[in-house]
């Protein structure tokens, strides 16, 4: 292969084909509308799988993280370039028409959510201040273009389309997650937990993933009557996978899920303030209970849950955070992705020994703090760590207005309800695991309902 392609006579025929292949989707999306928003909705689904942190090849090649990466090449950085702008070619009929109201989106939210705009700032500005302004300035511009491409998604679809994307992007995640388990285990099996991660990095975020996917296909098969046995199918499914991770997060997650979708007709029944209110302590003792429940109750956890003690160790390495990095920049941090950095040696600002390593007391040395707010202060500090409160606490107003509020007959449930539930199933995990502001389905989540909760409150159609 690699000799027919080192052919150059080859070589341009396979290009030449490629050209007339994509002109020819040009033409197909600019001819029937229809097909270009199909062709959209299948980009939009790659988007969303990949964005999962899947580990599968080719697509980490194709992650828009990994142009950020230190050992990207030349040549893979043309390639993911190149693709990008072949699928913006032949979309580009229909972006002419859908990125209309663009400059309103940001207007409504800069009204709205000012917090959240402020952060982006931050971020995008914080390698003036980091002590590697390029290796900043790079995953702080990626992440940034994936905002832009995930405040695009729900500009255009209401939250019952972005429910039915993710529900069928999970399910397709499930399915290759059991393949790659039980037929590819070099793959599909954590070594150390001797338990499925499927074509995740880790069971931990692939147990979180099938909560959601329970929930979401749970409520499909209560309300669609149609399609309730292939609803309840893809929900035990995703428990049976959830189950076989062995994460006791992710059951505790499907737990406070179960009980959220359970207390929404309660929660319509209360005035905006007391449904705040009775919401702002749902998270209180349920944020308590998670710690516990993964914590401190040994005997709960391995033996009810079947997850081992991965907390241990981990509030001493928090403690030396607090104590020893946090007060050396408070105020705006070491900018995003400034602080763990173990290629610079003893100048890593997190090294605390000669191997330039953060080693924690019991020997551990851990490739970020494994808390996405602790996260957040060690990037952007104490300001940015306001900033991204704020927002958080006024998306979460935002969501029980929009929750309690009357929506027209026959509207489905998960329209009203996916806001908080996509706010719960962010929080718990970046308690204890997976970074919250990077390019991760996490932040699409945040991202689906800051802005999308912008424009419902709004009252204005800003789809194009």
């Amino acid at each position: 292969m690699k000799a027919l392609l080192a052919n150059p006579v080859i070589l341009l025929l396979i290009l030449g084909c490629g050209v007339i292949y994509i002109l020819l989707a040009f033409q197909l999306v600019s001819k029937y509308p229809r097909l270009g928003a199909l062709s959209e909705k299948i980009i939009i689904g790659l988007y969303l799988f990949l964005m999962q942190g899947v580990t599968i090849s080719p697509f980490p090649n194709f992650n828009p993280v990994s142009l950020a990466n230190r050992d990207k090449t030349l040549a893979g950085s043309i390639v993911q370039f190149a693709l990008y702008g072949v699928i913006l070619l032949i979309l580009s009929p229909r972006l002419k028409y859908t990125l209309k109201y663009s400059v309103e989106v940001l207007a409504v939210l800069l009204k709205s959510n000012i917090s959240l705009f402020v952060y982006l700032l931050l971020l995008s500005l914080s390698f003036a201040w980091s002590d590697t302004p390029i290796h900043t300035l790079k995953y702080s511009m990626v992440w940034l273009a994936t905002t832009i491409v995930n405040s695009y998604i729900i500009k255009q679809f209401s939250f019952y389309e972005v429910a039915n994307l993710l529900k069928y992007v999970l399910a397709i995640t499930a399915a290759l997650s059991t393949y790659y388990s039980m037929f590819r285990p070099a793959i599909g099996i954590n070594l150390v937990k001797n338990s499925w991660q499927g074509i995740l990095a880790h069971p931990n975020p692939l147990a979180s993933l099938m909560a959601v996917s329970a929930i979401l296909w749970g409520i499909e098969a209560i309300e669609n009557t149609k399609k309730r046995g292939i609803a309840a199918f893809m929900a035990f499914f995703s428990l049976y996978v959830m189950q076989r991770c062995e994460s006791g997060g992710g059951k505790v997650q499907f737990i406070l899920g179960v009980l959220m979708v359970m207390s929404v007709s309660f929660l319509k029944k209360l005035p905006f303030q007391w449904a705040y209110f009775f919401v702002i302590i749902f998270m209180i003792f349920s944020i308590a209970g998670f710690i516990i429940v993964t914590d401190n109750l040994e005997a709960i956890v391995v033996d009810g849950l079947g997850k081992d003690m991965t907390l241990t160790g981990r509030t001493p390495v928090w403690e030396i955070l607090f104590a020893e990095k946090i007060p050396k920049r408070p105020v705006l941090g070491y900018g995003f992705h400034g602080f763990w950095q173990p290629w610079r040696g003893a100048d890593n600002p997190a090294a605390n020994d000669i191997s330039g390593l953060f080693i924690s007391p019991s020997g551990w040395a851990p490739p970020h703090s494994h808390n996405s707010f602790i996260e957040i202060i060690l990037d952007l500090g104490y300001v940015g760590f306001a900033c991204f409160a704020l927002s958080f606490f006024t998306a979460l107003a935002d969501a029980v207005r929009y929750l309690t509020r009357p929506q027209p007959p026959g509207t489905p449930m998960i329209e009203s309800i996916l806001p908080m539930l996509l706010l719960v199933f962010i929080i718990f995990p970046n308690l204890t695991e997976i970074p919250l502001v990077e390019n991760n389905h996490n932040w699409y989540y945040y991202v689906f309902v800051v802005v999308g909760l912008s424009i419902k409150n709004s009252g204005k159609n800003l789809t194009g």
